[in-house]
């Protein structure tokens, strides 16, 4: 077995505790271009770390705000593997005291790889609170949306609260997601017993990782969204004197690509061995 150990980096090492070396990340070749067209601020996962530094420059003063965790993997033989892995870049967090103010955000959230991506994002997110009288009507922004990219795969609608999904699968758009019948998840157990639980392409399912965040496991029995690319949905939520509006682009397909890198990488330095490449559909 191989053991994690997971802590946020907040301060610095104190320089009273021995330092280590961090292990370097070798990078993958650049992503090929996405096959979806969706965009936030001209935006999309797999796009260089500069593209997205520049946008936050070209619309706030203020620095990014980020979050860091150092990675630290330790086999049973007492072999290391560490870094510090970047999870996000944000502009425009008004913070929890803010958040608990209902106070007006555009915050733009970048979900950041490793260096085995180049740090490119794998998802983005945007999240907009404003006075009503300042944001569109629910289908006034439907309209907007569908004008760009064309009818949902799904619309959901209750009174001032709406959710627009786009869906991408292996096979490209997803033009019905309630025309899709159900898929099923077979789990076999040692006593010969099978557990069998019904599950919607692109939805949320316990048997597979329903984001793109890494979180090292060895052996790993969890995919990231099995046969999505991608997803991408906007949210509407209508309060009292003020409207939510919020946009997320999700890059599954590039997520289980850093996922499988990573841990090659990982395993192959701490056991010494070259880990041959699964076949995985990807």
């Amino acid at each position: 077995m191989i053991r994690t150990s997971l802590t946020i980096a907040l301060t610095m090492t104190s320089l009273t505790q021995p330092a280590m070396a961090e292990n370097v990340l070798t990078p993958l070749p650049a992503p090929e271009a996405r096959p979806y067209p969706y965009e936030i601020l001209g935006l999309q996962p797999g796009d260089p770390l500069d593209d997205i530094l520049s946008v936050y420059a070209e619309r706030s003063d203020a620095a990014p705000t980020s979050e860091s965790e150092v990675l630290r993997v330790q086999s049973p033989d007492g072999n290391v593997f560490e870094f510090t892995y970047q999870k996000f870049t944000r502009i425009g967090d008004v913070g929890i005291n803010g958040r608990l103010a209902k106070a007006d955000q555009d915050q733009l959230t970048a979900m950041l790889s490793s260096d085995v991506m180049e740090q490119r994002p794998m998802a983005i997110h945007r999240s907009i609170r404003q006075p009503s009288d300042q944001l569109p009507e629910p289908l006034e922004l439907k309209a907007q949306i569908e004008e760009t990219y064309g009818p949902p795969s799904r619309v959901e609608i209750n009174g001032r609260e709406m959710t627009l999904t786009y869906a991408w699968g292996e096979d490209g758009f997803i033009a019905d997601l309630d025309a899709l019948p159900p898929l099923v998840h077979e789990e076999n157990f040692a006593s010969g017993s099978v557990r069998r639980s019904e599950y919607e392409l692109c939805g949320n399912a316990q048997h597979y990782r329903n984001n793109v965040e890494y979180r090292f496991t060895y052996p790993r029995d969890e995919d990231i969204k099995t046969g999505c690319i991608a997803t991408f949905t906007v949210r509407y939520r209508g309060e009292p004197g003020s409207t939510v509006i919020g946009f997320s682009l999700e890059d599954f397909e590039l997520g289980r690509q850093h996922m499988a890198e990573l841990d090659r990488q990982i395993v192959e330095a701490l056991t010494g061995e070259e880990v041959e490449a699964s076949d995985m559909d990807l």
